[in-house]
């Protein structure tokens, strides 16, 4: 029963790694790769690479909007503007959830917490730059 050997180590793996992000998120300090730490500055020089590496391949434009029926907006944008505003949004983000985790610093519900708040901060600023990803791809096809 090769199958159920590999599903139970799967499951085994599964199980480490949930108890590794329970640990990290019940520790008071947070871990390596928290949006105050390293985590935020990797995430927003992740959004200023794929920016740089973008801008050679698209065009002098890039369509900012797909919808079916009438718009009367623009539907394209100077590519360099475009690519210019993601690591500016995922900057700020960085910035003000940095400044939100000091703000509650001290407190005893976000001490108690500030792994789970450090999670989603993470999660927010990797899914501004999947956006940023999924944009590219998109003005490729």
């Amino acid at each position: 029963m090769p199958s159920t050997h590999g599903f139970g180590q799967f499951v085994e793996r599964l199980r480490r790694v949930a108890m590794r992000v329970e640990s990290l998120c019940s520790s008071p300090a947070g871990g390596r790769l928290r949006p105050t730490a390293a985590g935020g500055l990797l995430a927003v020089l992740a959004s200023a690479a794929v920016s740089i590496a973008s801008a050679q391949v698209l065009g002098d434009s890039v369509r900012i909007r797909w919808s079916v029926g009438t718009y009367y907006g623009p539907e394209y944008a100077p590519t360099a503007a475009a690519l210019a505003c993601f690591p500016a949004v995922v900057a700020v983000t960085y910035v003000g959830l940095r400044t939100l985790g000091t703000v509650l610093e001290g407190t005893t519900e976000f001490d108690r917490h500030r792994g789970y708040y450090e999670l989603c901060a993470l999660a927010v600023l990797t899914v501004l730059v999947l956006v940023q990803i999924a944009f590219v791809a998109a003005n490729l096809w």
